[in-house]
C-alpha cells in the first residue's frame, strides 16, 4: 500500500508511506504517485516495507533523480532493515540522501571497509 499522508504538500512537503512490499508492481504505483506531485519535498517512509527487490531499489532512485529534476529532493525516511541493506549492497545508500530516527538528513555514511 502506498499511502499519502499529505497530499496538499503543506509546507512544501509531501509525506508518503509505503507498507508491504516494494517491487516491480508497487515501484510502478510508486513512480505514478510521485510523478504526479508538484514542486515539493517528498519524505518517503519505508519503515513498514517488509520486502524490496532491485526494481523497488531502482524505483527510489528514479523517484530521486525526478525530484532533483524538478528543483526538489527526496528523503528516504526511517527505512526498514530490509531496505537499508539492500540500498547499501547496491551503493544507492551513496545518492539517496537517508534520515534515520534521530538523525540529520544526508546520504547515508559508508561503513567500514567499504
Amino acid at each position: 500500500m502506498i499511502l499519502l499522508t499529505s497530499p496538499e504538500a503543506a509546507g512544501g512537503r509531501v509525506e508518503i508511506t509505503v507498507r508491504g512490499d516494494l517491487d516491480a508492481v508497487k515501484g510502478a504505483e510508486l513512480r505514478r504517485v510521485i510523478g504526479g506531485l508538484g514542486a515539493a519535498t517528498v519524505e518517503l517512509d519505508l519503515a513498514q516495507v517488509v520486502f524490496i527487490d532491485c526494481a523497488g531499489a531502482r524505483t527510489l532512485l528514479r523517484a530521486d533523480e525526478h525530484m532533483r529534476g524538478l528543483g526538489q529532493e527526496m528523503i528516504v525516511v526511517r527505512p526498514s532493515s530490509p531496505v537499508l541493506r539492500l540500498l547499501r549492497l547496491l551503493g544507492f545508500d551513496r545518492h539517496l540522501l537517508i534520515r534515520h530516527p534521530g538523525e540529520a538528513v544526508g546520504a547515508s555514511p559508508t561503513p567500514p571497509g567499504h
